[in-house]
């Protein structure tokens, strides 16, 4: 990527995380010392060649937001924007909010993610030099079996062939922008990448990480907190 080129992300954290259990935003729940959220923040303020970042979230949540902004991120000082009903009405309304800015390119990371490494960001820029979109996930390891309804196996899988969907993902903002405006769910698509898809455009896998896990679940939590104490007594 032209490195004159400008770079913006859109930040989510507007979802309730009804399966972590109770009704608290789980990216503001601590883990280790900060908020999950704040990990995130953290990553894109210190990656130089993201200008600017979009934070998305609900508007009950703005003031917990608002501090963690000044702490973790100050690029996001003044953009944050209320989110939708669903993931993708939450991307509809970071993406519009970058208009101002005019990036060139944006990157979309849900921050329930909280271990975004930079090389993920490079990365996944370096991938729009030869499409559209790219999108950071990992090749399958286990088997994957298609089954009916009832549960019995239909068809075995070569996994060689799949990956994992990750974030972030990353477009050239001008035609991600074009393929969640012409987008009219539902159904609602999965991921961003698979926006563009439907709009005939060309996505790249890219190299994540196994640790790149997304927080949903409690047992998630406790791997989260596994990964963080290693990284501590190992640094």
């Amino acid at each position: 990527m032209n490195p004159k080129q400008t770079v913006a992300a859109v930040l989510l954290a507007a979802g309730r995380g009804r399966r972590m259990g109770g009704g608290e935003n789980k990216v503001l729940r601590l883990l280790g010392d900060r908020p999950v959220l704040a990990y995130s923040m953290q990553a894109l303020q210190r990656c130089s060649i993201v200008s600017s970042v979009v934070v998305v979230g609900r508007n009950e949540d703005f003031p917990k937001i608002e501090p963690l902004i000044k702490q973790y991120c100050p690029k996001a000082g003044g953009r944050f924007v209320e989110g939708g009903a669903e993931r993708f009405d939450s991307v509809l309304c970071g993406l519009e909010a970058c208009s101002e800015l005019q990036p060139d390119a944006v990157l979309i990371h849900d921050s329930a993610r909280p271990f975004l490494e930079e090389s993920f960001i490079l990365s996944s820029l370096e991938a729009l030099d030869e499409k559209t979109g790219s999108v950071a996930g990992v090749p399958l390891k286990d088997t994957l079996k298609e089954t009916d309804r009832s549960g019995f196996v239909m068809q075995t899988h070569q996994r060689d062939k799949f990956w994992l969907s990750q974030t972030p993902q990353t477009f050239r903002y001008s035609e991600i922008l074009a393929a969640y405006r012409s987008c009219t769910p539902p159904p609602y698509p999965t991921d961003d990448g698979a926006v563009l898809e439907m709009q005939g455009g060309r996505i790249k896998m890219v190299e994540g990480s196994y640790l790149n896990m997304k927080l949903t679940t409690p047992e998630d939590w406790l791997l989260a907190e596994a990964i963080l104490q290693i990284r501590k007594e190992t640094s």
